[in-house]
């Protein structure tokens, strides 16, 4: 306390309980995390791989996978998928005509289980025949 004259004056010391504390602003961090996300999501490639699970005959020379091309895979239990899709042996050949078309300078790759039967596989490759589509490649691993 501290006396002056006749009155008293208190002064009294408040300590605050907010401090001052230091402020990052990551704005600009959040944005350019959210830009190189963007630019790589963009930019990769997942490639035209089938998602069904083959098990392929083996070869000595085995080529790449080609962009842009029309995969059809005969599974182990001669199930018939055209880009993933399933189809009937007997809708095949109708399917086949429809995207003759937007095959041009594109492959057709046929991925064909070592375990389907290779009846299943020569129906694939004369309905691609019967439609016009007479190049094609199989596919195998080396």
């Amino acid at each position: 306390m501290i006396s002056r004259g006749r009155g008293i004056v208190v002064a009294m010391k408040f300590n605050s309980r907010l401090k001052h504390r230091a402020v990052i602003d990551i704005t600009s961090l959040i944005d350019l995390v959210f830009l190189l996300v963007a630019f790589f999501m963009v930019t990769s490639s997942l490639g035209s791989e089938s998602s069904i699970t083959v098990h392929l005959p083996k070869a000595v020379q085995s080529g790449e996978v080609k962009k842009n091309s029309m995969i059809i895979t005969v599974d182990e239990k001669n199930t018939v998928y055209i880009d993933d899709v399933q189809f009937n042996e007997n809708d095949l050949l109708q399917e086949f005509l429809k995207r003759k078309n937007n095959l041009e300078g594109k492959y057709v790759i046929i991925r064909g289980d070592k375990r389907a039967d290779y009846q299943t596989i020569i129906k694939v490759m004369d309905n691609l025949n019967r439609a016009g589509i007479p190049q094609f490649v199989l596919s195998t691993t080396q």
